[in-house]
């Protein structure tokens, strides 16, 4: 089980069109919604925000100390919105949840090992998956899972999503049949060959002076 991770909020009253100041400041606007409550309108620093998903806890439980507020609440990452064109955080939305809660999450795979299909063999190693959605209680939400790749001795060999170990109490929820990572086969290049271009026919000789080229 992940530790909760711990993340400074605090009250909001600017809302609407005004939350781009907010944003201008380095400051994202976010709320806290779900288990029968009220939602609540809360602002981070945004590199506090960063510095959670640089440590890959953005998909784990969080706790949300809210200043000047003695309850913590516990949450989930429920949706991040971004500016379509320049990637910038423009809301959070978290989603509360208690220990107990069965939920589903995106659990990110952590690929462990050598692929003898690739290192031997000469294979190409494909990452097709970069996380499994899974369904447990929010609080066996793990940081990562292990895939093992040294079980992919040959070429074409496949590892999918059914294929990946989960922690007990675990139920996939992403296809079973998805592929997670595969060994392809080496690239090899086409050398066309170039046609050699046909040999110039040599000029007919010149008639002798005083013939008829008709004679």
């Amino acid at each position: 089980m992940a530790k909760p991770t711990e993340l400074a909020v605090s009250p909001r009253e600017i809302t609407g069109k005004a939350a781009g100041r907010l944003r201008r400041a380095g400051i994202i606007p976010a709320n806290i919604f779900g288990h029968g409550e009220a939602p609540q309108a809360v602002q981070l620093e945004a590199l506090a925000f960063e510095g959670l998903r640089r440590g890959h806890h953005a998909t784990s439980m969080i706790t949300l100390k809210v200043a000047g507020v003695k309850k913590t609440e516990t949450a989930l990452i429920r949706h991040v919105q971004r500016d379509p064109v320049s990637g910038k955080i423009l809301h959070i939305d978290f989603l509360r949840v208690s220990t107990r809660d069965r939920i589903t999450a995106k659990v990110p795979l952590r690929f462990e090992g050598t692929a003898p299909g690739a290192k031997i063999e000469g294979g190409i190693l494909l990452h097709l998956s970069d996380f499994l959605e899974v369904e447990c209680a929010a609080g066996e939400i793990v940081e990562d899972v292990e895939v093992d790749i040294s079980t992919l001795e040959h070429i074409d060999d496949i590892i999918h999503a059914k294929d990946v170990k989960l922690p007990a109490n675990f139920t996939l929820v992403t296809d079973a049949e998805e592929v997670v990572v595969k060994v392809n086969p080496p690239r090899i290049e086409k050398v066309e060959e170039v046609a050699e271009a046909p040999a110039e026919a040599a000029p007919a000789p010149a008639a002798a002076e005083g013939e008829s080229a008709g004679a």
